[in-house]
Order: C-alpha cells, then structure tokens, then sequence
C-alpha cells in the first residue's frame, strides 16, 4: 500500500500536469492575439494596413457593409414550474463582406464584396441579433426545440450605414476612378484595443493561476507533513483542482476573437394563471 508521502507526492503531480497544461493552452492562445496584433500593424509587402473609416453604404441585407453569422442549434430547457425556455449552442461561424463604400480622411473608398472574410462585431451586437423577436417566433421555436433535432436558426450581426468600422486591406486608387478596397478584415470594435485588452487578461489569468499552484503546493509542503497548516494546503490543492478547469475554461472563452466567440443564448417565457408574458432573452 501507498504510504501518506507518496500518494501526497503523485496528486501534486496530477495536480501541476494538469494546471501546467492549462496554462499551455492559455499561452498559446495569448501568442495567437499576439500575432494578430502584429497582422493589424504597420503595412505589410502587399501594401495592407489597417483602415479607419466610417460606413457610408452597405450592399447587403438592411445596408450591411459585412455581416458574421453564427449556426445554432435550440433544445427545449428544463425551465420550471410556469416556465419554457429554449437554450442555444453554436455549431458554426462565418464572415460575409457584402460590399460598398466607406468614407476616411474625408474620401470615398468602394469595398469589393467577399463571400468568406473575418467579421468582427461587438458581443452586444451578437445579444441584439440573437434576442427573441415575437411571441409567435417563440411559439414556433418551441415546437422544434423539444424534438430531438432541435430548432435550427442563423443569427447575423451586420456592421451598417453609418457605423464606424476598421478594414484590413490595401487600397487600390486608379488615375480616373475611386479608391477601391478588398478587405480580408472588417471589424465593427477597435480591433488593436480588444486585442490589448484580450492579452492583459490571459496575461493576468496565467499569472494568477501559476500564483495560486505555487501557493497551495508550499503550503501543502509546509512542515510539519500532514500538521494543521499541510493538511490545509492539501484541502487548497483538491479545491484548486476542482475549480482550475472551469475557470480554463472561462479564461479561454472570454479570450477568444468576436469571430469565433460563442455566442449560446437562451429565450425564456414565463406563463402565470394561463396567461404568457413576452419572451426574454440572455
């Protein structure tokens, strides 16, 4: 049998293995916002750069300059007594850049369209787009979200007229036209702050997580082994296991790019005495 030392010793392991990877992970994902910092910076070879403008007109649905779009899929909850609700996972994104024409520096520049390119929107913008429009669309969801196949919808936050907007690309001016555009890039938030923003929060998500492994295992090895203070150390160490995943987790989530960040969703309706109120959504 495994004496106290030992099986003290290989949890410790477990436990570092695992945070260790974590924070793999987590560093990764802070060398990918740092190359994306380094893509919006100054011109490249090909002469792109980024753009700030402002949207003048828009070729696609409503006057939308560009569009991202999210595939979910909507399951009936388990609510409670008086409620239904329809809660949503993502099953896919995607970019369009429908074209048109933004202003900058006081001129016109025209966007050639692009079926596939990276959208970026403001989280607020997706919570909009993704909200329950009506009672009746309601009413049709459910019918769908409690089969098995669930109720399948697109939700599309556009950037349109009149919006601020920043573009990657290179601008192509010819001696007796306008100035045209072919964004890889079209963003409705300022790109190089969220991805600041993004790296000042993985950067204290992994100095934290490190800081609180390194904390509970010296308290753990605290001597006298297995006295008050160890004993302690070794409750933190299971604690910190348990939660390190989960907030993992969460750090990976709220660090991701507005062009692959999950959206999910709910609409809920509560019903009192026969009656329903207007549907809500979170």
């Amino acid at each position: 049998m495994l004496s106290r030392e030992l099986m003290g010793a290989l949890a410790l392991a477990i436990l570092w293995v695992n945070t260790l990877l974590i924070v793999a992970a987590a560093l990764k994902q802070l060398a990918a916002v740092v190359a994306t910092l380094r893509r919006l910076g100054p011109p490249r070879g090909d002469g792109a750069a980024l753009l700030e403008a402002r949207v003048l007109r828009g070729d696609g649905l409503g006057g939308a300059l560009a569009g991202h779009r999210i595939e979910q899929v909507g399951r009936a909850g388990a609510g409670g007594r008086g409620i239904e609700e329809i809660v949503f996972a993502d099953s896919g994104h995607g970019g369009e850049i429908y074209g048109g024409a933004v202003v900058a520096d006081g001129r016109e520049i025209a966007i050639t369209p692009a079926v596939e390119g990276e959208v970026w929107v403001s989280r607020a913008e997706v919570c909009a787009a993704s909200a329950c429009p009506s009672e009746a669309r309601f009413d049709e969801a459910y019918q769908h979200a409690r089969k098995p196949r669930g109720f399948s919808r697109t939700v599309e936050a556009r950037i349109c007229a009149g919006a601020p907007v920043w573009l990657l690309g290179a601008v192509e001016r010819d001696a007796d036209g306008p100035a045209r555009m072919r964004p890889t890039f079209v963003s409705g938030v300022d790109p190089r702050a969220f991805c600041r923003g993004k790296l000042a929060l993985l950067s204290l998500g992994v100095a934290g997580i490190l800081g609180a492994l390194v904390g509970c295992t010296a308290l753990a090895l605290s001597r006298p082994r297995f006295g008050p203070a160890s004993t302690a150390g070794g409750a933190l160490c299971l604690a910190f296991f348990l939660l390190v995943q989960p907030l993992g987790t969460a750090l990976r989530d709220a660090a991701r790019s507005p062009s692959s960040a999950p959206a999910r969703g709910r609409w809920v309706r509560r019903r009192a005495g026969g009656s329903s109120r207007a549907p809500a959504s979170s």
